[in-house]
């Protein structure tokens, strides 16, 4: 079981005198940028990835007094060490002889925005064939109402990491409600579960971009195909935002508009230096840290880059090994380590990602464009990468809607208001997305002719 295999080079608390309550908890672990759900259950002592808390690694002890929460699991060989305050759970999570902040809270925890049903529109349940990677995604299709009228209609892509339909993390679901929003304003929209997860066949873990571009490219023909659909347009966030405009900028005839959420805008090996240093520098990460890190990533890269198979696997063991004895690991962590870090640097998905420059397929976007943008984003940096679009696009010579641009300087990666813009505030945060961006959204694609 690979989910607690955490990565340490890739790119995405509290206690008043309450008792710390038995049940579920659960955080994001940020590692280099790179998100992942954690669920604890502290009275059944286990460790999950949310929603499926069937697969988990024990927790052999945990020692709750007073402030004070640890727990243990030597399958993982994981110690957690924290502190109980305001109904939040901050700590350490410490594996592998390596260190990451990790706060934990109740599920319980308000999500206002979340649509709950009965709905006041459409929504119909579509499974939809690739047959060339043989599976199939399965979505959710929304529309303002089921009748003989056309409605402009939004396809949903997801970040990097296996997501479902409503791009949910820490009870947050996006995407469910940005469609919720856009049916409400006359706008329907299409969200479908990535291939591997939720109702969706397939292996993420084993695919690249070019895979999950394919996968858009299936649903964008068969929505093509319903008579409800008067204009077709895609939005992508973060990582979804580099599959959005490049499949636009292939398939002109087919996309009417695009949104690009948090979207990386210069090349992906420039970004991620700046990434990995913003996150750990708020993660208490010294300058030494970050120089070493980085110095062992270049070399990460161009193995990637210019190597393949047998020999790629040889030198990146090497590289990570090295790099956990220079980190005084002993022998069962070095292992674990390395097979940590191999499972994403040395797959499919990581070298089709670093590969990416922006300004390649920006350049050829022809249909009518939104860019909205944090200002307090740590994953993907506002300065650099708006500056990167903006001089991409305006390069391809539109014919009538020029580029729109929206910049929130205090919203986060995800669209929520926020002090810091790191990780650790995601679960905190009760709004979802913040209203102006969904207006944003909706009377951008109203103006659309």
């Amino acid at each position: 079981m690979k989910i607690l295999t955490f990565f340490l080079f890739v790119i995405i608390s509290f206690f008043s005198s309450a008792q710390v309550e038995e049940g579920n908890w659960y955080g994001v672990l940020s590692v280099m940028g790179q998100k992942s759900e954690v669920g604890i259950s502290i009275k059944n002592r286990k460790i999950f990835v949310p929603p499926n808390e069937a697969q988990y690694n024990p927790i052999d002890s945990v020692f709750i007094e007073n402030s004070a929460v640890k727990f243990f699991s030597s399958q993982i060989r994981l110690e957690y060490t924290g502190i109980f305050e305001n109904d939040t759970i901050k700590g350490d999570w410490k594996q592998s002889g390596q260190s990451f902040p990790l706060y934990l809270y109740r599920r319980e925890i308000k999500r206002p925005q979340t649509p709950i049903p009965p709905f006041a529109y459409y929504t119909e349940e579509l499974t939809i064939e690739n047959k060339n990677a043989n599976l199939s995604l399965s979505g959710t299709l929304t529309l303002p109402a089921k009748d003989d009228k056309k409605y402009p209609v939004v396809v949903f892509i997801t970040g990097s990491g296996p997501q479902n339909r409503d791009s949910e993390i820490l009870k947050h679901k996006s995407f469910a409600v940005i469609a919720d929003h856009l049916a409400k304003q006359g706008i329907g929209s299409f969200r479908y579960d990535d291939r591997g997860v939720g109702k969706s066949t397939g292996n993420y873990w084993e695919s690249d971009l070019d895979d999950f571009q394919s996968d858009l490219d299936v649903i964008v023909r068969q929505l093509l195909e319903r008579k409800e659909v008067e204009k077709l347009g895609l939005l992508g966030h973060s990582e979804g935002g580099i599959i959005a405009p490049r499949y636009a900028s292939e398939n002109k005839k087919n996309i009417d508009f695009v949104i690009m959420m948090a979207a990386p805008g210069i090349p992906i090996i420039e970004m991620m230096p700046m990434q990995r240093k913003l996150t750990l520098n708020a993660s208490g990460k010294s300058d030494e840290e970050i120089e070493a890190n980085e110095k062992v990533m270049t070399k990460v890269n161009d193995i990637v880059q210019s190597k393949s198979g047998e020999e790629k696997t040889k030198l990146l063991t090497k590289v990570m090994t090295d790099y956990a004895k220079e980190l005084a690991m002993d022998e069962a962590q070095i292992d674990q380590f390395v097979k940590g870090q191999l499972f994403i640097l040395d797959g499919a998905w990581y070298k089709s990602f670093i590969k990416i420059t922006p300004g390649e397929y920006l350049k050829k976007v022809k249909s009518p464009t939104l860019v909205l943008q944090g200002g307090k984003d740590l994953q993907v940096p506002e300065k650099e990468n708006i500056a990167g679009i903006k001089s991409s696009l305006k390069k391809h010579g539109f014919c009538g809607k020029e580029p729109a641009y929206a910049i929130f300087p205090n919203l986060n990666h995800l669209m929520q208001p926020a002090i810091t813009g790191n990780t650790d505030e995601y679960g905190k945060i009760e709004t979802t997305i913040d209203r102006q961006v969904l207006f944003q959204i909706s009377e951008w694609i109203k103006e659309l002719k």
